[in-house]
């Protein structure tokens, strides 16, 4: 079996130098091999941190849109859900109603009469 290198094809079972460089470079193949594995797993769960951070505030604000958005809809339906109310209170009451319509008339006419 003849000890060849894989990039220029030559014998290096002769020659102590090649040797010495190849065992060299395997050696600080090995080694950054052994920083970069730690460094790839503390990015990659700080990669996931963020993701979830990301997530988390996605959630929190499409909640918050959301709570809006209900909100938004409660105060432009609240007249709609008055005049139906005073619609329906002036129709099972209608004495009532002329009778408090004239009094919040008179209260009014004294008030801006002065």
């Amino acid at each position: 079996m003849e000890n060849t290198t894989a990039d220029s094809g030559r014998d290096t079972s002769g020659n102590p130098i090649q040797r010495g460089v190849e065992s060299a470079g395997a050696a600080l193949h090995s080694t950054i091999d052994k920083l970069a594995d730690p460094a790839r797993s503390t990015v990659d769960r700080m990669s996931s941190a963020a993701h979830q951070t990301v997530d988390t505030l996605a959630g929190n604000a499409s909640h918050v849109a959301e709570r809006f958005s209900d909100q938004t809809r409660r105060v432009t339906q609240a007249p709609a859900h008055a005049m139906e109310y005073s619609r329906s209170w002036v129709q099972e009451r209608p004495l009532e109603a002329v009778a408090a319509a004239l009094a919040i008339g008179f209260i009014m006419g004294r008030l801006t009469a002065r």
